[in-house]
């Protein structure tokens, strides 16, 4: 039997065991993409996706004339993207944290060997990769949908739409994993952000409407001839507004990195169900 203490065997480890599996952020995120597919991809849960990335498609296939570009814009962009994607990133972003805290399980979470928002962002990431994919599988199925309904300039139109979806996503997500850290309320402290952001100041015509989103997604959907003709959008300043949402959800994410390092959760309040 080994007793070396300053060895690289455990105290009274036996000679011919197996070293003791030292643990790494890689195998940590390993393990929470597995738990985060599980968890999202659990039967009963698909039926719910298969219907949130299937039926905008629908939509457009069933009430879209052929090339009417007008109808289908408005479901693709003003309900799909800037208000369907945005409430969905909040239900699921928004309980990154507070799923955890009302199955109390982040005290399991939290003894693993990694720093609360080393834990925070990794969980992020997991979700937000899920996300991406199936909000990427859902935008192909809305094009694929608007191709079929023979809507001009379509092809011209996906590099400007997918841009802007995977950034709103990202932005989005991001923000509601910030306001999940702030309280279990986080789908009223969300649509309470979005009038008022989004829809208010976001609709301003001056400098302050930088702060919204949605305005900078605007700017990148602008690039396409048909977007700005409808909608009188200019793409002036798209690098600014991709890098200005890139910014702004990189922030929330440290914001609620060292939110959730700092803050101390209790079961008489944040851990209610």
């Amino acid at each position: 039997m080994n007793e070396t203490v300053g060895g690289d065997k455990t105290l009274f480890q036996e000679d011919g065991a197996p070293d003791a599996i030292q643990p790494n952020a890689v195998a940590a995120f390993r393990g929470l993409l597995r738990i985060t597919l599980k968890t999202q991809l659990a039967a009963r849960r698909l039926p719910l996706l298969l219907f949130l990335i299937c039926s905008i498609p629908l939509l457009v296939w069933f009430t879209i004339q052929d090339g009417r570009s007008e109808p289908f814009f408005h479901w693709t962009i003003d309900f799909y993207l800037l208000l369907l994607l945005p409430l969905y990133c909040l239900s699921v972003c928004g309980a990154l944290i507070r799923d955890d805290l009302q199955a109390d399980t982040l005290g399991f979470l939290t003894t693993r060997p990694l720093t609360r928002g080393k834990l925070f962002v990794m969980k992020f990431i997991c979700q937000i990769l899920l996300l991406e994919l199936l909000a990427l599988g859902s935008g192909s199925l809305v094009l694929a949908a608007g191709l079929m309904r023979s809507i001009p300039d379509l092809l011209a139109f996906a590099p400007a739409f997918l841009t802007a979806q995977f950034l709103g996503v990202f932005a989005f997500g991001a923000l509601s994993a910030l306001l999940g850290l702030f309280t279990q309320r986080y789908m009223v402290l969300g649509i309470i952000y979005g009038f008022v952001v989004e829809f208010g100041i976001g609709r301003i015509p001056t400098n302050v409407n930088n702060l919204a989103i949605s305005r900078h997604l605007r700017t990148i959907l602008g690039n396409n001839e048909s977007i700005r003709d409808m909608y009188h959008w200019t793409s002036e300043g798209t690098l600014f507004s991709v890098l200005t949402v890139s910014a702004a959800a990189l922030a929330f994410l440290m914001i609620g990195a060292v939110l959730f390092t700092l803050k101390e959760y209790h079961h008489s309040d944040d851990m209610q169900k």
